[in-house]
């Protein structure tokens, strides 16, 4: 990822942390817009899973100029959603959904460039997720 893109999406997480849970918010109402059927895929209650969803969301956004641990993270975020079912269609809806969310959440100030930065940190985010060896623990 590219120093422009990367600044890009950290200045932008800002507000998005800052909101207290509304870009989560956002992001769950449109997944579940866009995929009724995946309300089935989380177990816990939605205040404690938007927190997760903010929890790793700050967590990726700090490691992005550490290519490293920034695979470190997703390997980790990949084999989470592994051990829920989470397949590669529902990473798209999910991607979908982020995007959707971004512009409900920033309206007229969510500019095609920073679409754009989202979308690319996304998908690599997505293909080192799905790349991520078993882990240990389930090999039993």
């Amino acid at each position: 990822m590219d120093a422009q893109t990367r600044k890009i999406i950290v200045e932008s997480a800002a507000p998005l942390f800052a909101a207290k849970g509304r870009f989560a918010e956002a992001f769950y109402d449109r997944l579940f817009e866009i995929a009724p059927e995946a309300r089935s895929l989380f177990q816990r209650d939605f205040a404690t899973q938007k927190r997760m969803l903010m929890a790793a969301l700050a967590m990726v956004v700090g490691v992005l100029g550490d290519r490293a641990q920034l695979t470190a993270t997703a390997a980790h975020l990949g084999r989470v959603h592994a051990r829920r079912n989470v397949t590669h269609a529902h990473f798209v809806i999910g991607q979908r959904a982020f995007d959707m969310a971004l512009q409900d959440f920033f309206g007229p100030a969510c500019t095609d460039e920073m679409r754009s930065a989202w979308q690319s940190a996304y998908a690599d985010l997505l293909a080192v997720m799905e790349l991520a060896p078993a882990d240990p623990d389930d090999a039993a």
